[in-house]
């Protein structure tokens, strides 16, 4: 019976799979590259180009195709005088992005095509590597929250994260992004963490290490989040007490090798090991932050595209009377991203959907959303289960209506109220 059940799941996961594949080639295939909609395009570029300069070009811009850095949008530059690529983003997605690119590049190789590493073939390897971290992320995110909640909630809760959220848009449109790579690390994190607070395995102690580097490398910002997931232990204080100095000189240097990439880079660029490359960006509205811009605003606001995440928001209630462990964590978590994105210059990210930097910490938020489904589920009233299906239904459908009336970037000089424009992706006709 059991095999035949993990058979079924198994099935299940493949056909999501290929789903998912389906629908970001599909998406893909109607974008030329070199265009704004093609998977390779500026903010992305900038993450990926790590890839072709290391293992196409050895660092030297003068050996790129003419203009890449350009045709791509100006996601990193070819400093042509002094032989340097430069790029803001840190090395954590190309990391996370290697084992596709190597695929994809054998395939060109064996095909005899182009390999120059930002052809068709290996931008079609970015979005396949988008689905495989979706995927992963999902799964041990289930394998996480099945310590706490029923099968049946954690099921609705991963399909309204999956359909009803910004993550769907930062997987199968805009996956080269550094969003669906998060959100992976931490799923994998909690799940890790979790596991750790009970067994205490070695393993497991050096794998949070490890995880915390990737999470740096990815987006550093989201190291704060790291240390908001350790209240998810009842004595975090206790724990981190029970390892031994040995423990602790394995485990750093474990995060420091992951971290040489990115100071071998620093080095190649600036000749310093530590180097800010946000330049002329940084936290200008931390006296005044825009947190009604961030949640409710209707360019890239948070809940006026996501509104199915109005039950994360309503969960932390139950979540923090049931598990205040959890609740304190994913709350923590979700302040600090709200504060954090609220204070920075550029607090709505510019041409996104949604508030994407809020993708990172979903596996967060799917905790008080799993309480708000239970609590529903355990109420079991007529009208209160009619509402909640009714409004999860409107929610994935605003959402996913959306994404594919959605053009990358919110219209700028149109002449019509934000209300209006909004309005419009929400209620027009699919292109």
């Amino acid at each position: 019976m059991w095999q035949e059940l993990l058979k079924t799941k198994n099935i299940v996961w493949l056909i999501l799979a290929l789903v998912l594949c389906f629908a970001t080639l599909n998406r893909h295939s109607r974008s030329k590259i070199y265009t704004y909609s093609s998977t390779l395009m500026s903010d992305k570029a900038g993450y990926y180009v790590y890839l072709p300069a290391l293992f196409l070009y050895n660092f030297e811009a003068n050996q790129f195709p003419h203009k890449i850095d350009s045709l791509t949008g100006n996601g990193f530059s070819l400093q042509l005088e002094s032989n340097k690529v430069q790029t803001k983003y840190p090395v954590g997605t190309a990391i996370l992005e290697a084992p596709f690119f190597g695929l994809a590049h054998l395939y060109v190789k064996l095909n005899g095509d182009l390999a120059d590493g930002f052809s068709k073939p290996y931008q079609n390897a970015l979005d396949l590597a988008a689905v495989f971290y979706l995927l992963a992320g999902l799964y041990f995110l289930r394998r996480f929250l099945s310590n706490f909640f029923p099968a049946k909630t954690i099921l609705w809760a991963l399909l309204f994260m999956a359909l009803g959220t910004n993550l769907y848009y930062y997987s199968i449109f805009e996956g080269a992004y550094s969003h669906v790579y998060s959100f992976f690390l931490f799923s994998l994190f909690l799940f890790v963490l979790q596991g750790y607070s009970i067994a205490q395995k070695r393993g497991q102690w050096l794998s949070l290490f490890v995880l915390s580097a990737l999470i740096l490398l990815v987006r550093q910002m989201n190291i704060v989040f790291v240390f908001s997931s350790l209240f998810l232990v009842k004595n975090p204080a206790e724990l981190l007490k029970n390892r031994s100095f040995k423990d602790y000189l394995w485990g750093i240097s474990l995060a420091f090798i992951l971290l040489l990439p990115q100071i071998a880079y620093n080095l190649y660029l600036t000749k310093s090991i530590f180097f800010y490359s946000y330049q002329n960006e940084g936290f200008i509205y931390w006296k005044n932050p825009k947190i009604a811009e961030v949640l409710f605003g209707f360019e890239n606001g948070l809940l006026s595209t996501n509104p199915i995440l109005l039950l994360s928001i309503l969960g932390f209630i139950p979540l923090i009377h049931q598990l205040r462990n959890l609740g304190n964590m994913s709350l923590l978590a979700f302040l600090m991203c709200c504060y954090l994105y609220a204070s920075w210059w550029c607090y709505n990210l510019g041409c996104a959907y949604g508030h994407r930097g809020f993708v990172d910490i979903f596996p967060m938020l799917a905790i008080p959303m799993c309480a708000a489904i239970q609590w529903v589920q355990q109420k079991n009233k007529r009208i209160l289960t009619a509402v909640f299906y009714t409004f999860s239904f409107v929610a994935l459908l605003i959402n996913i209506k959306y994404i594919y009336t959605y053009d990358s970037c919110w219209p700028q000089s149109t002449g019509q109220s934000n209300f209006d424009i909004y309005w419009h992706f929400v209620t027009s006709q699919l292109k």
